[in-house]
């Protein structure tokens, strides 16, 4: 099989300047009979270097293309709020000359792949081809959640700028092609359904997002004493900050956990979270930057996920479970990701129930370190990389996809 994969960030590793992981690891451990030949805008801006570093990691050829000049002139000026202006999303009006158009069919490929949600444009340039459009979120669920935020509807700017972008995604999802030659792939449950809600009829699938590599040597889980070292990993930012905070003032509430738990904050922007914790008797770190993420996130034992808004899946909670941490998160935080409250991963809708698990752990310890166990090997079972990968590409078939064999493949 040959396949060309059309996006506008330059696969690697690591999400360097956009969501460049997902496709390298969506492909790094594919059949070895698949060809496959990326076509980038390189709007990550990777060196020469690294994507020839790329190209051996990945066996693969990757092509970079130029970008056009009103991109270059709107990116140089940062006239980006020109978007408000537009009928669609910015990236939406990125599109393949016509030279590079015909350079990719005269490659006469079994089916066309393309990465990011405004990517439709391009889709449509190559009517009669098997295509593979990879979201991998509908952004127009994400909008819809956000206006119904209460730090939203409080915040005038904030609601103002989803009131502009959310109509601007819908029409952007009502006018996806809506053929059986093209499928939808999306890391999100709720996501899929939301796409076939806003395009009757139009072929979205789910899939489990791959989790990366594992840190190794794979970590032991014993959970460390007298203290067990929890970790709030993330940016205090929209995405975590509401709930964050009200955690927060939980934890300060309180003066029966101080002596059973170490906080680590692991992100940007948790130095008034970290100080209030202190003063309140907690053991607390913060670490804004780390040169090794998952070597760092393997000396704890918990990873705490308040995130009160997003859609798809959350990468930081794959990689906490992947690497053997128990995760307690909220319902954003652990949707579309293959763990059982109570079996594989811990969940939370409010502070007392949040506060009544962390007083649990210290005395059933055990209990808890198979509960991370659990999460691990779910991990390895449903978000395995070369099962996704099977499952992506068995999208290019006109008979498979994953609603037709995913069980199949999950049972080999």
């Amino acid at each position: 099989m040959r396949l060309v994969y059309i996006t506008p960030c330059t696969p690697c590793e690591d999400n360097i300047n956009g969501p460049s992981a997902h496709p390298f690891h969506l492909m790094v451990e594919r059949d070895k009979d698949i060809e496959v030949i990326f076509y980038t805008f390189n709007t990550n801006f990777l060196s020469k270097e690294r994507i020839e570093q790329v190209e051996k990691e990945l066996n693969a050829t990757i092509k970079v293309m130029k970008l056009p000049r009103w991109y270059k002139w709107v990116m140089k000026y940062k006239l980006q709020w020109l978007r408000a202006l537009i009928p669609y999303p910015f990236l939406y009006y990125l599109k393949l000359n016509k030279a590079t158009v015909e350079e990719i069919k005269a490659l006469k490929p079994d089916g066309i792949g393309t990465y990011c949600s405004e990517s439709s444009q391009i889709i449509k340039q190559f009517p009669g081809y098997r295509r593979v459009h990879m979201l991998p979120d509908c952004v127009s669920l994400y909008y819809h959640r956000m206006m119904e935020q209460r730090f939203v509807l409080s915040d005038k700017k904030m609601f103002f700028k989803q009131w502009i972008m959310y109509p601007k995604f819908v029409r952007l999802e009502r006018n996806y092609e809506n053929d059986p030659s093209v499928r939808y792939y999306l890391v999100g449950d709720a996501d899929a359904a939301r796409l076939r809600a806003v395009n009757p009829g139009i072929d979205a699938h789910f899939v489990h997002h791959p989790h990366y590599e594992v840190f190794k040597p794979e970590k032991v889980i014993k959970f460390e004493q007298p203290r067990i070292r929890l970790v709030l990993a993330g940016k205090h930012d929209l995405y975590m900050a509401q709930t964050a905070d009200e955690v927060v003032e939980a934890l300060c509430g309180v003066d029966d956990l101080q002596a059973h738990y170490h906080i680590t904050f692991l992100g940007r922007g948790w130095n008034a979270a970290a100080k209030r914790l202190t003063e309140h008797g907690y053991d607390v770190e913060t670490k804004g930057f780390v040169k090794d993420y998952k070597a760092e996130l393997v000396k704890h034992d918990i990873q705490l996920t308040p995130i009160t808004i997003g859609t798809g899946t959350k990468g930081k909670v794959l990689d906490a479970l992947a690497n053997g941490l128990l995760v307690i998160g909220t319902y954003y935080a652990m949707e579309n990701i293959a763990v059982e409250d109570g079996v594989s991963c811990i969940t939370f809708d409010d502070c007392d129930r949040l506060l009544e698990v962390l007083r649990d752990i210290p005395t059933r310890v055990s209990h808890y370190e198979a509960i991370a166990e659990a999460g691990r090997q779910a991990m390895f079972t449903h978000h395995d990389r070369a099962l996704i990968s099977r499952i992506y590409f068995s999208l290019y078939s006109p008979t498979g996809g994953p609603h037709a064999d995913y069980a199949d493949l999950l049972s080999e």
